[in-house]
């Protein structure tokens, strides 16, 4: 990636990223917004880690660093975005990558009102991509929670992104279309739509998967799809052949890391990861850095991820 193309991405950060972080900070946390439309038509899925301890968020830098490859990093509701920018500018200055959390709604008044100020706290503290689930929310109010909720985020330029109800493992694509439309119909734009699926454990299940993500993104007139859930290898295997833009890693980086803590450490470290604040030995530490750094590394291999920043880094260029 060469020093222009650097600068032009460190351009694009976003307003309420910038502001949280140090000055003269070289992380660079974009927007999902406009890293799916800047690679929109390439090949690639992008992983998402879930990254609830600041070490697992160390190692997965550090994989992508090295594969110049975007990552998204997945925190709690109640984490510090902050923690995951300190670890970008030390380890992977000018790496682009996105920050994201999912806000889930519950029914009523109250449980809207809580979403979002929730969301509203999230966007403050930095994040560059926001899911939000209304799953729980009676169906007639879905689309309208879902927009409420977004506002703020949608100000801010942030990545929305519209978890689709799932019934039977399966997402009903009439149903998806008709909740995406209605959402946009409040003033809403769902730059990304996710749908949490059960595990592939065989291949012939993981293909019937990804066909049918396939399809609905086409189906929503070429929108980015991101598969939650947790990732077989199966999966993983046939994600690089599918169009689909957007995976999580199902935790798997994280139970590779916590492999590295010592039993006495590991209910500790479990209980803390809602707010990313495990105090654990160097040593330690770094084996679980180690270890994910391992994972993740052969994850964006097998996405076909690798050079993804690079891309991203001329098209932003290629504007200027």
């Amino acid at each position: 990636m060469t020093a222009a193309n650097a600068r032009s991405l460190l351009a694009l950060r976003p307003v309420n990223a910038v502001h949280r972080l140090e000055p003269r900070s070289e992380a660079c946390p974009i927007s999902l917004r406009e890293i799916v439309r800047a690679l929109e038509g390439r090949s690639g899925t992008l992983p998402i880690v879930a990254a609830p301890i600041a070490a697992v968020a160390r190692g997965a830098l550090l994989a992508a660093k090295e594969a110049t490859a975007v990552v998204g990093l997945a925190i709690p509701p109640h984490s510090a975005p902050e923690r995951v920018a300190r670890a970008a500018d030390e380890l992977a200055p000018r790496l682009p990558f996105f920050v994201s959390a999912e806000v889930r709604v519950e029914d009523g008044d109250d449980g809207l009102e809580r979403a979002f100020v929730a969301a509203h706290r999230l966007v403050e503290a930095g994040i560059t991509h926001l899911a939000i689930d209304v799953s729980a929310v009676a169906l007639a109010r879905r689309a309208q929670a879902a927009a409420q909720v977004a506002g703020f985020a949608a100000e801010r330029e942030i990545a929305i992104d519209a978890v689709l109800p799932v019934a039977g493992g399966a997402v009903d694509p009439e149903s998806a279309i008709a909740f995406v439309e209605e959402f946009e119909g409040w003033g809403m734009r769902a730059d990304v739509v996710s749908a949490r699926l059960p595990p592939a454990g065989d291949a012939e299940v993981a293909r019937a998967q990804l066909a049918a993500l396939d399809a609905l993104g086409t189906e929503l007139g070429g929108r980015a799809v991101l598969r939650r859930g947790p990732l077989s290898p199966a999966l993983a295997a046939g994600m690089a052949a599918s169009s689909l833009r957007l995976c999580e890693d199902g935790g798997t980086a994280l139970s590779a890391g916590l492999r590295a803590v010592p039993a006495e450490l590991r209910s500790a470290a479990e209980g803390e990861q809602g707010r990313g604040e495990v105090a654990l030995p160097d040593a330690v530490s770094d084996r679980l850095e180690a270890l994910v750094y391992a994972e993740v590394a052969t994850l964006l291999d097998q996405l076909g991820a690798a050079g993804t920043a690079s891309r991203l880094a001329q098209v932003f260029a290629s504007r200027v």
